[in-house]
């Protein structure tokens, strides 16, 4: 992901929500440059999380992890596991955010910047040869925080100014939701719209990566033209819902239905 945005890219991505390593490797190996598992609203818990992390790490892909808070516990133990990065939901405020900010790095070491990190290290990957150090991972792991809330949007300004911060991902429907919205999206409702386009406005401002939660594929190409450099394109459950509703139609298409 890093990658692409230094070469001034869009970062895709599918979100998964099935606790299967098997299926989250189908969808990773579709060629998405992000694959997000869901621990906050889908169906892994931390004890699936080691295994299909381990499926990841052969796709070629960057693996994230929604973790259930914004606490310092599940931030780190994902790190721990293989994440590469932490989506972090219903983040409020930038004291929220810069304490994500510091489960998520170590303390800064001789010679490199301040990561304001307060992560501790456990050695067992690296024992396996399968994490980095400290250093390499103050440099590639992503934060990621939801912007999702009334008080995140009050807030937009001083939760993009906080370092360690990487991109300002905005939930849409949570973020229609909970500012009185209901379901209204950015289509229907002229104020979603221009909540969201404040979002990714001030993350571009600051120096951070714009990112949408998308429903299809509509979705996915306004909010690229709207400056959002990270997207996420699918979530595997509706995939899977429509592929099979797709397959149906056409086999019954043939007359033998």
């Amino acid at each position: 992901m890093r990658d692409v945005w230094n070469s001034g890219g869009v970062a895709y991505g599918a979100w998964t929500t099935i606790a299967d390593p098997v299926a989250v490797t189908l969808v990773a190996r579709g060629g998405f440059d992000y694959t997000c598992v869901d621990l906050q609203h889908g169906m892994a818990t931390f004890g699936e999380l080691p295994t299909i992390l381990r499926y990841l790490m052969g796709t070629g892909t960057t693996r994230l992890v929604r973790v259930p808070s914004s606490a310092a516990a599940p931030i780190t133990r994902a790190l721990d596991l293989g994440a590469q990065g932490v989506v972090v939901p219903m983040v409020e405020d930038a004291e929220e955010a810069a304490r994500a900010v510091a489960a998520a790095r170590y303390p800064a070491l001789p010679g490199a910047p301040e990561t304001h990190g307060r992560r501790s290290w456990g050695p067992i990957f690296w024992d396996l040869g399968e994490a980095p150090g400290p250093a390499e991972a103050n440099e590639e792991v992503i934060v990621v925080v939801m912007i999702e809330t009334p008080g995140a949007f009050a807030q937009i300004e001083r939760i993009a100014a906080v370092p360690g911060v990487d991109v300002l991902y905005v939930g849409p429907y949570d973020f229609a939701l909970s500012s009185g919205y209901g379901q209204a999206t950015y289509r229907d409702n002229a104020e979603v719209e221009q909540r969201m386009r404040r979002v990714v406005d001030v993350a571009l401002e600051h120096g951070k990566i714009p990112a949408v939660h998308c429903t299809d594929l509509q979705m996915v190409r306004d909010w690229r033209e709207r400056g959002a450099r990270m997207l996420t394109a699918c979530l595997d459950t509706t995939v899977i819902a429509e592929a099979f509703a797709a397959r149906l139609a056409g086999a019954t298409d043939t007359g033998r239905g």
